[in-house]
């Protein structure tokens, strides 16, 4: 178990949770959901330490979406390295079955 998962099973998150989610009136941010409502980090500094600031209220569905968007965005600003082009290729399933068609 990471210390990430560690903290997110303590008393203190789930007090720093819970401040975070009365401060944004038990809404998503982003949609006002009500429903299934997470805690995103903004940042990850003061883990274990959260500051006021530090956590967005969102609902599961926009929390998915923006984490998926904050990392297509962290990626898209690393260009992959030759090495890594390659790596991913031969570890990759193959792209169609080298069997099809043959008798």
């Amino acid at each position: 178990m990471t210390d990430y998962e560690k903290h997110l099973q303590s008393a203190a998150w789930r007090e720093i949770r819970q401040r975070a989610l009365s401060a944004a009136g038990h809404r998503c941010l982003l949609c006002a959901s009500t429903e299934e409502l997470e805690a995103h980090h903004r940042t990850y500094e003061n883990l274990g330490n959260e500051r006021e600031g530090d956590l967005t209220v969102l609902c599961r569905e926009c929390h998915e979406v923006v984490t998926s968007m904050l990392r297509a965005r962290r990626y898209a600003n690393r260009p992959a390295s030759y090495a890594d082009i390659v790596r991913s290729i031969a570890e990759a399933t193959p792209l169609f079955d080298p069997t099809d068609g043959e008798v």
